[in-house]
């Protein structure tokens, strides 16, 4: 039980770290995209953390991490997504300006919590159109020169990491080469996570720059 919250912690953390991140740039830039992408990751560590907090203290908030798991679900690689394909595609959008993000965060949210009850197709279409954002995303930064190679690949595992994790390992307390497969969807999510620290350069060039 011990190693279940230590994965928990594990992916806390390098949700927090991406979002430390993107926080310098926001505060830094005051671009909108990089508030969607804390906000996205913010999600995901209190999810985690109250995990942890359910393995180790409190059995009693399973129903908290249940539904804080089941929006970050759908809005983390969601907001992350829609950031990346933001300052690929706009990057002019809303720089040096935050209502637009706030309106994308709003929307967003209130979609979410909409399709929170239901558990089929739908409730999963929102996630997997960020992890499409956030792949199309390392494709375009390729090619239009923002990001060079080793980054724009490492940036498109991510979401293939998502996807293996979520489909292929699954969060059963089966055993998996030794370790719960539970446990390696939740590793598997923390390097998908910290692959977003690749897309930085995109949010960090200036208007114009590369013809970005």
């Amino acid at each position: 039980m011990v190693s279940f919250w230590l994965l928990e912690v594990l992916l806390a953390l390098a949700a927090l770290l991406v979002a430390s991140q993107y926080w310098y740039i926001a505060r830094d830039r005051c671009l909108s995209p990089s508030l969607l992408v804390v906000a996205g990751m913010s999600l995901l560590a209190m999810a985690a953390l109250v995990g942890a907090y359910r393995y180790t203290i409190d059995p009693g908030v399973n129903g908290l991490h249940r539904i804080l798991s089941g929006l970050s679900g759908q809005l983390t690689f969601l907001l992350s997504g829609l950031a990346l394909i933001w300052v690929a595609l706009k990057p002019g959008l809303g720089n040096r300006s935050r209502p637009p993000a706030y309106v994308v965060l709003t929307v967003a949210t209130a979609v979410a919590v909409l399709l929170m009850t239901d558990a089929g197709p739908a409730g999963r279409l929102l996630s997997m159109l960020g992890l499409g954002a956030w792949f199309a995303t390392a494709i375009i930064g390729r090619l239009r020169g923002g990001l060079s190679a080793l980054p724009a690949c490492l940036l498109a595992c991510g979401p293939v990491l998502v996807v293996v994790a979520s489909l292929l390992v699954g969060t059963s307390h089966v055993e998996l080469l030794g370790m719960p497969r539970l446990n390696w969807f939740h590793l598997l999510l923390a390097l998908a996570v910290l692959t977003l620290l690749c897309a930085r350069p995109l949010f960090e060039q200036r208007r114009g720059e590369n013809g970005w």
